[in-house]
């Protein structure tokens, strides 16, 4: 699934690169990790998980060319899985976030700028693309979605992979720090709700749910995921 998430965030990206070998490169480099999941799929071997397949080598053909609607669709494949499959997209246990700031200072700063919207200009000009500002993406990004950009990395970026570099736990705190570190103080104090129901909720669905700002302060207090 998390293949299918980086197509689905990355195909853009590659279609605004200028040099057109280098997106030819990065099309064909998406193009096998919806091969791998489509392998993947094949193995299950069930009804369902076939449907699916069918609809990731329905991407698959469509990849090498210009098409602005792939990424929503492949997304809307994302949504599926998690729909059928029972996927941990939750942290172990509650995030630290105090923590989380401290790992982002040691890990992340110095390609995303100390406060994570990106380098400086002198910094950010040695990088093609440049690392982009990830306080505030221009996905609707989940916690758990931007976890597994974390662990998985960027394809042809100088996102490195901290599958090994960060354990599980770290990564959650970093991913919930920044999500709390894009929205202003906390003023009208909310009912907490657990860190699994946060991790798969988007700052746009968290304020359909529970009002427009609650991020605010939902993001900053929050209870330990159920076990």
């Amino acid at each position: 699934m998390a293949a299918l998430q980086q197509v689905s965030e990355e195909y853009r990206e590659a279609l605004e690169l200028k040099d057109p070998p280098v997106v030819q490169r990065r099309l064909g480099q998406l193009a096998t990790l919806l091969d791998e999941a489509s392998g993947l799929l094949a193995r299950i071997g069930t009804p369902r998980a076939a449907e699916i397949d069918s609809q990731v080598k329905g991407i698959r053909a469509r990849i090498v060319t210009t098409d602005y609607r792939l990424g929503g669709d492949t997304r809307a494949i994302v949504d599926r899985i998690l729909e059928a499959v029972p996927l941990r997209t939750a942290p172990g246990r509650k995030p630290d976030v105090a923590n989380g700031k401290r790992l982002f200072a040691q890990a992340c700063a110095s390609c995303h700028g100390a406060d994570g919207t990106g380098p400086p200009p002198e910094v950010a000009k040695s990088f093609d693309p440049p690392p982009p500002d990830i306080l505030h993406p221009d996905f609707n990004w989940s916690p758990y979605e931007m976890f597994n950009r974390m662990t998985y990395g960027g394809i042809e970026t100088a996102m490195p992979s901290f599958e090994e570099g960060l354990t599980p736990q770290e990564r959650w705190d970093i991913v919930f720090y920044l999500f709390a570190e894009r929205w202003p103080p906390c003023t009208k104090p909310l009912p907490p709700i657990r860190a699994d129901e946060l991790a798969a909720l988007g700052d746009f669905e968290l304020g359909n749910k529970f009002g427009y700002g609650a991020a605010a302060c939902l993001r900053r207090d929050f209870l330990p995921p159920r076990r």
